[in-house]
């Protein structure tokens, strides 16, 4: 009987094992193919003319991005494949600075902060009226996508 027992227990555990490594195998080979979002973070924006701005008759020239780097995907949401919005208000100084930060939606708060670090580093063409700089706020959709 022990035997018996002993032998159903093998039995049922090789069973399992084999789906269960092929489910493994597949998954590893599925994760390798993905771009390293490390990586993707790094790449260069192209330079966008402008972003959404608050309507304001403020400026004759919108501000607008000149360079920057994609916000850094955050670890855990990157491995959970888990994909996001945010949008966020900030003011462009007469320097070019992103500042005075508002979160107006998002899905996740680890995407915002990452939207807001990666835009505080971006520089920027500020806005202009009648020649001179002026700050200005502006609206900055941005996507998470785990591809």
């Amino acid at each position: 009987m022990v035997q018996v027992e002993r032998n159903l227990f093998a039995a049922s555990r090789e069973r399992w094992t084999l789906p269960t490594v092929a489910l493994l195998l597949a998954a590893l080979v599925a994760g390798c193919s993905h771009m390293n979002y490390q990586d993707r973070a790094r790449t260069p924006l192209k330079p966008m003319k402008s972003v959404v701005h608050v309507k304001s008759s403020a400026f004759d020239t919108p501000p607008r991005v000149l360079e920057g780097e994609r916000p850094e995907y955050p670890a855990l949401e990157a491995d959970r494949r888990e994909k996001g919005f945010v949008s966020v208000i900030c003011t462009i100084n007469v320097e070019g600075k992103a500042e005075d930060f508002a979160i107006e939606t998002m899905t996740n708060p680890a995407f915002a902060y990452a939207a807001m670090v990666a835009i505080a580093k971006w520089r920027w063409a500020p806005a202009m009226k009648n020649g001179h700089p002026v700050a200005q706020k502006v609206r900055v959709p941005m996507h998470f996508n785990a591809i």
